[in-house]
């Protein structure tokens, strides 16, 4: 073979590859820096949803909504579509702490072109800890690579992608598995009672240790971080709503993590600066059931749309009267004096079997 063939053998082998890679990325777009929809990219694996989801409002825009929605992994099950009247983007992604609140805020609001009408926050006890062993990037990070010139054309060629494109694939060929629509909706098949059993008791003990002494330290800064954001949005209103994790899970952090005082902390410096709070970190009867949980403190999301609902105003019938209270500066030492008396009488033990 004369090099000139070799040339353009290799060349073309190369050409081949390129286009191979390149053509099922854009087909899948693990990344969602594309617009498309097809029967291979409808279920799509969350593996990067700070990236992702900052890709998807870059590339899509939010003209269509008047909101965005922040918190945690949590917060992530909430059907965006689930508040009513109100048209709000899911922003929140896995392990968000307070900090990272405003440069998202920041960031919807300049590709919005206005400020937003509502933002809603799903507030988790963990972020009142003192951020540590932080294993994702500020928010800058993420806006950085999302808006350069040649992002998405990087993305495309990146053999990691290609992978993610792999399983996005497989995950359309099968059920059971935990994944996002093209549409930013994310859903959660029911597990099998060994496995959610098996998180439940792994996750139970992790949860509980990492809000214990000494891995835990309330956040000094979390009230002028809630401050700051508040002042900076003067024209939105705030929705604030806590995670409704198991009961207990709830009970064990304040027993066995020995956290009543900053639990109460938490939610008198919320209402100080929001001044109410919808809350659903209690002992009603959706937490207390453990069917409703794939773990610990993940509902499914036929569960969270009860809080969707109740938050929005929205009737629905199927919602138990004792899940979520609204707690406002009147009714809050009333209420901690009731889940006091809860706590107290509750059976970890009994409710752990």
């Amino acid at each position: 073979m004369s090099s000139k063939k070799f040339i353009a053998v290799v060349f073309g082998c190369f050409l081949l590859v390129v286009g191979f890679v390149g053509g099922v990325n854009y087909l899948v777009d693990p990344l969602w820096t594309f617009n498309h929809s097809n029967q291979f990219n409808n279920a799509q694996n969350g593996f990067d949803e700070r990236q992702q989801k900052t890709n998807y409002v870059y590339n899509r825009g939010l003209d269509e909504f008047d909101g965005i929605l922040l918190g945690s992994s949590r917060t992530t099950f909430y059907n965006q579509n689930d508040f009513g009247d109100m048209k709000i983007y899911n922003y929140a992604s896995s392990s968000m702490f307070p900090y990272e609140y405003k440069g998202y805020i920041n960031f919807a609001k300049e590709i919005k072109g206005k400020d937003f009408k509502y933002i809603i926050i799903g507030a988790d006890f963990f972020g009142t800890n003192v951020p540590k062993d932080v294993k994702f990037e500020n928010p800058e990070f993420y806006i950085k690579n999302t808006t350069s010139f040649s992002y998405r054309y990087k993305m495309l060629l990146s053999t990691d992608a290609l992978k993610k494109s792999i399983v996005n694939i497989k995950n359309t060929l099968k059920s059971g598995q935990e994944y996002y629509d093209r549409n930013n909706v994310k859903y959660q098949p029911k597990v099998s009672e060994s496995e959610r059993l098996e998180r439940y008791t792994t996750n139970l003990k992790r949860h509980t240790m990492e809000l214990s002494y000494p891995k835990y330290v309330y956040n000094e800064n979390y009230l002028d971080i809630l401050k700051e954001i508040k002042r900076d949005n003067p024209n939105t209103k705030f929705i604030i709503f806590t995670s409704a994790i198991t009961s207990d899970l709830l009970v064990s952090i304040i027993k066995n993590g020995n956290r009543m005082q900053e639990y109460e902390r938490w939610l008198r410096e919320l209402i100080e600066v929001f001044g109410e709070v919808h809350h659903f970190m209690t002992i009603n009867s959706i937490t207390k059931n453990l069917e409703n949980y794939p773990d610990d403190d993940h509902a499914y999301p036929h569960i969270v749309k009860f809080a969707a609902n109740k938050i929005a105003n929205i009737e629905n019938s199927n919602i138990p009267e004792d899940f979520g209270v609204l707690v406002t500066k009147q009714n809050i030492d009333q209420h901690l004096k009731n889940l006091k008396e809860q706590i107290k009488a509750y059976d970890l033990n009994k409710s752990a079997d």
